[in-house]
């Protein structure tokens, strides 16, 4: 019995462009476990989305047997969050079903124990790698038991360990009559499946059963031969040391001393546990984290691909997105152009047929592609990629790693990390991070002059953007914790918690005379004492705002008129400066720190949980008039985590901009202010995007 029938389907993303999908038609039986693969591009996740719902096919149809829940898990994990805190989360769709607090728990406890993260149940969301934002993404989607399970690339940034506990699991819930809809490029996940699909370029080339498609010509084009395993290659030269390095956020150890040698000229993996501290650890090679202790020595700074693909492309089409990390270091004219095509054509994204593609409509291989091709343009002699190869296909990781092999042996030094085991030990040399530091080493390395390593190399600083990368974390973070538990305010109930933070928030907002103003400013003052709450910090975290403050005054003093009867202080050709609106311009920083004191400290003093229950306690009233408030308590918690989402996406934004050459000043105000306008636009575009993905994320949840 057809529990899904695809009849003649074709999609196209803009009338003008090449179908996405075109003219498929398959049937998924109830209690099959069907898989669709295909290289990058081929339209996979264009077609479980319209399968889904979330995209309207552009002829044919698809037929879903009534009563049938299905259940999504997004091929970009962050896409899929909706909550700030772990449990809450994967509690967020059993709720919209209307199950029971008791049915509501136990699965929340099932689901998470599935996938590996019960005892990060109470963690910020926004405080997990993106290995662990994948596992989470699966929870919450699990927590649904859907008729129909869609996994979009639901394992590609999974350590070995983990996804192997997901597939066990996988195969559990077909045995007992889950039908499984399974979109990889693995070949050991295509191997569960008892019903294949394949699409090439959006078009079906293979519909049949796992034992047909097991005996056919496709799979050794699809999956080739193992990656070849080269041998060591190096000039016996020190390319980059680690001496020492120690790292911690703020609830936990990351790194505890590591130490290692890259030799010239060579290959190098690092694996380790989704969370283990690998993405940390390149980004402080790469000058974007600021190490506790412990020093790096190298030639050059070494240039990072983000673990983000979506996140590191910055620029509207795809050859200017490549050009402009080398054009940030002056290479111009008929050498950037020949550098652009040089970096596409070797990533297999070839100049004459991308160059002009806009990046959005890009499939997540593609920009993984391109976001590589935009890190070897920069031409460093240390490369380093953070989990280059997730949702690429088969034959896409053997050109990278031919790639590699290239690179190396032009002289260039490589460092990536990854979850597949054959890629580390394609590598020349393969370091293993465990528990904070590096547990297994298969080539160690030590220059040939012990002593002369660290004074041939100089020692290399984190970025000057870095102090700003983490003044943007501290500003953002509005996900409260509750973690003075001993503070006068922290003991207040939730309600009372929230009379107290409309009172002065609101106030900061209306009050109209400046000596007013600046009494709330004191008395928020007194409000962060109460609730234990650095003042220090409270003006430490208002730095960072000056700069918009500032641009807004300089607004002010330009473009508004001046008024009768108001003192001139200063004019030029294009300024006046009035008693008044000089008296305004101060109002609006004394006004803004009140309502970032009182915003900080309210996070600060109550966890999620209590904000959201006391918003529910407010509105509860509603209830008795039948008005429903649950969706208002949602609004909140979307809030809670879209206003983090922003910020992390303001911080790739910067990450990717520093890595790629561009903010090189961002000390004083008017470098801030600079170096914030050109987020403004990428930082727009990617609330739109963020906006939708997360309406689809709802969507997902049953909301």
């Amino acid at each position: 019995m057809s529990l899904v029938k695809v009849e003649n389907l074709s999609f196209s993303y803009s009338p003008e462009s090449k179908k996405a999908v075109e003219d498929i038609s398959f049937s998924i039986e109830k209690g099959q476990y069907a898989v669709i693969l295909g290289t990058n591009g081929s339209g996979k996740s264009t077609l479980s989305k319209i399968i889904c719902g979330f995209l309207q096919a552009t002829s044919g149809k698809v037929t879903i047997e009534e009563g049938c829940r299905t259940g999504i898990v997004f091929q970009y994990p962050k896409d899929q969050i909706v909550s700030g805190i772990v449990a809450r989360d994967t509690e967020f769709g059993p709720e919209n079903l209307g199950l029971s607090k008791s049915e509501i728990e136990q699965r929340v406890i099932e689901s998470l124990a599935v996938t590996g993260l019960l005892d990060r149940a109470e963690s910020k969301t926004n405080a997990l790698s993106l290995g662990q934002t994948q596992k989470l993404a699966l929870s919450g989607i699990l927590a649904l038991r859907p008729d129909l399970l869609v996994l979009d690339e639901a394992t590609s940034m999974l350590d070995p360990a983990s996804r192997k506990e997901i597939l066990e699991y996988l195969d559990y819930s077909h045995k007992h009559g889950q039908t499984i809809l399974h979109i990889t490029h693995d070949l050991d996940e295509a191997l569960k499946a008892d019903h294949v699909i394949m699409m090439k370029d959006g078009k079906k080339t293979f519909d049949g059963s796992a034992t047909a498609f097991r005996a056919s010509e496709i799979l050794h084009s699809l999956f080739g031969s193992p990656l070849n395993v080269a041998l060591p290659a190096g000039t016996g030269k020190s390319a980059l040391k680690v001496s020492d390095i120690h790292f911690s956020y703020e609830e936990r150890n990351v790194l505890r001393g590591i130490n290692f040698e890259l030799e010239e000229g060579t290959i190098n993996a690092i694996t380790g546990e989704s969370g283990a501290g690998k993405s940390t650890l390149l980004e402080i090679l790469a000058g974007l984290q600021i190490p506790q202790a412990g020093k790096i020595y190298s030639k050059t700074r070494p240039v990072l691909a983000l673990q983000d693909a979506e996140a590191a492309i910055y620029e509207k089409y795809a050859a200017d997105d490549v050009a402009f990390g080398p054009s940030n270091l002056g290479v111009h004219g008929k050498e950037l152009k020949a550098r652009v095509v040089d970096c596409m054509n070797l990533v297999n994204l070839p100049f004459d047929k991308f160059a002009d593609r806009q990046t959005f409509l890009l499939s997540g291989g593609e920009k993984r592609k391109l976001s590589i091709a935009g890190i070897i343009a920069m031409d460093s002699p240390v490369i380093l990629f953070d989990e280059p190869t997730a949702g690429l296909d088969f034959p896409s990781r053997q050109a990278f790693f031919a790639t590699l092999r290239k690179l190396a042996a032009q002289g260039k030094t490589i460092l990536f990390s990854t979850h597949r085991m054959e890629e580390a030990k394609s590598a020349d040399r393969h370091l293993t991070l465990r528990h904070g530091i590096i547990t297994e080493d298969t080539r160690p390395f030590v220059s040939r002059d012990k002593n002369s390593s660290e004074s041939e190399l100089p020692q290399i600083h984190p970025l000057e953007g870095a102090k700003f990368l983490q003044s943007i974390k501290k500003t953002a973070d509005f996900s409260g914790d509750g973690s003075k538990k001993d503070s006068i305010l922290s003991k207040i109930p939730s309600w009372g918690k929230y009379l107290i933070f409309f009172a002065l928030f609101g106030l900061s907002l209306c009050l109209p005379n400046i000596y007013f103003t600046a009494a709330l400013a004191f008395a928020t003052i007194l409000y962060a004492l109460l609730g234990k709450y650095s003042v220090k910090r409270l003006f430490t975290t208002f730095m960072p705002l000056i700069p918009w403050l500032l641009f807004f005054a300089i607004l002010e003093l330009i473009f508004f008129p001046v008024g009768e009867g108001e003192k001139i202080l200063w004019q030029n050709s294009w300024m006046i400066v009035s008693d008044f609106k000089a008296m305004v311009c101060v109002r609006m920083f004394i006004r803004t720190f009140a309502a970032l004191a009182a915003i900080r400290v309210f996070v600060y003093t109550t966890s999620e949980k209590e904000m959201l229950d006391g918003v529910a306690a407010v509105l509860s009233p509603l209830k008795k008039l039948h008005v429903p408030y649950r969706p208002l308590v949602v609004i909140f918690e979307i809030i809670f985590r879209f206003i983090p989402l922003l910020i992390e996406e303001a911080e790739s934004i910067v990450k990717t901009q520093l890595v790629r050459g561009g903010l090189k000043k961002t000390k004083g105000p008017i470098a801030k202010l600079k170096i914030i306008l050109p987020l403004f636009v990428p930082l727009i575009i990617q609330t739109i995007k963020r906006s939708e993905a997360l309406a689809d994320a709802l969507t997902a949840r049953y909301f």
